[in-house]
């Protein structure tokens, strides 16, 4: 079977797998959920289970995947590039190039990190023409490209890419999966010019800035929904899988907890919490207190925020898998700040959705590894000058 695209969501406490064939349909798709995340035995196993069970289905061997991947070790680089010219040129022969200069000077420059994505967020002719688009016969004297880089640990990369070797796997590509969630689900809201998306996963907590419908600023933390658990056990003095349980259904209707059984002890979590003189109050005080830190951390205490918050409030949208245990009940100290809350209905088939958006998209091209040129000695060169 040839023509296959594998895509991985290699989450800490999730992890997805889909193949599209070379139409970009769903052949296959599978997830497991880590129940005990913080071993990384149990990850390297689960991910083992996931490739085996998907060849034997496939009756093919997997070698080449894709793998979104979110960490709180992702940074953010900013820079603008120019390039002027004597006469007239057409800006389509040095846009490629200037991105590439960029490339080489953020990666010289940050050598411990990898860059995972480049975004263009605005192009500039003639010192004050903005341009969306390349237009292959326009002419200019000078060209300024703004650009966005997100980049991962190049330990992390690393570690990574050593836990798919033990599975025979090869990683063509690793993409921030926050912001490849992102750039899809932005058009869900074409209609909103400001936007914060705010991914809230097992242990970090990412928050994407759209203004004016183009990506302007990243931000991660290493607080994520793992956290919320944490407290929960910790004030109410409760086992961590019971806090888990409780976190994920205080939200839900009072009479449908009172049926739902706990499927690891079978005790009714309602009842438990009556029994237990728990505080269904208390217990949304806690969630909302950890909920109020991450997005001060991630969002309204960054300099970006501050500098940027116009008459036009933007629209904060929680995705990830820990914000589906938030509501519209919940009492964010930051309302004022925001225009709406939204909290994304996501699921697995979205995630692949977005995953194979970006992997189809132009924008993935611009991240090409530019090794540093090599310095060469006088007997080098006299060597290479008569062996030509």
């Amino acid at each position: 079977m040839i023509n296959l695209d594998t895509i991985i969501d290699f989450g800490s406490k999730n992890l997805r797998l889909v193949v599209f064939n070379h139409s970009s349909e769903i052949i296959y798709s599978s997830n497991i959920n880590t129940t005990e995340v913080l071993e990384s035995e149990n990850l390297d196993n689960s991910l083992n289970k996931l490739i085996r069970d998907a060849e034997k289905k496939l009756s093919t061997h997997l070698v080449d995947v894709n793998v979104l991947y979110d960490s709180s070790k992702f940074n953010f680089v900013d820079l603008s590039i120019k390039k002027s010219f004597d006469q007239p040129t057409l800006i389509s022969e040095y846009c490629k190039s200037l991105v590439k200069e960029a490339n080489f000077i953020v990666s010289e420059n940050n050598f411990k990190d990898n860059i995972l994505h480049i975004s263009i967020n605005n192009m500039i002719v003639d010192d004050n023409k903005k341009l969306e688009n390349i237009v292959d016969n326009l002419k200019t004297k000078s060209l300024i490209l703004e650009l966005k880089f997100i980049c991962l640990k190049k330990s992390s990369i690393n570690n990574l890419s050593n836990k798919f070797k033990k599975n025979n796997l090869n990683i063509l590509n690793i993409y921030c999966s926050s912001y490849v969630k992102s750039k899809l689900y932005k058009k869900d809201f074409e209609h909103k010019n400001n936007m914060i998306f705010l991914d809230i996963g097992f242990e970090r907590s990412s928050a994407f800035f759209f203004y004016d419908k183009k990506f302007k600023f990243f931000k991660t933390i290493p607080i994520g929904g793992n956290n919320i658990t944490k407290d929960i056990s910790k004030v109410l003095n409760l086992d961590l899988n019971y806090s888990e349980d409780l976190k994920l259904k205080f939200n839900k209707d009072e009479n449908e907890i009172s049926f739902n059984k706990n499927p690891l002890n079978e005790i009714n979590l309602y009842s438990e919490l009556i029994k237990k003189n728990i505080s269904i109050d208390l217990l949304k005080q806690i969630i909302e207190a950890r909920t109020n830190e991450i997005v001060k951390l991630a969002v309204t205490q960054n300099n970006f925020f501050k500098n940027n918050i116009c008459d036009v409030k933007p629209t904060l949208i929680f995705i990830g898998g820990g914000s589906k245990l938030l509501s519209n009940n919940l009492n964010i100290d930051f309302n004022k700040d925001f225009s709406e809350l939204i909290f994304f209905k996501e699921n697995d088939s979205k995630i692949f959705e977005a995953g194979m958006y970006y992997h189809k998209n132009d924008e993935r091209f611009l991240v090409k590894n530019h090794k540093k040129t090599k310095k060469i000695g006088l007997f080098e060169k006299f060597f290479n000058l008569f062996s030509e």
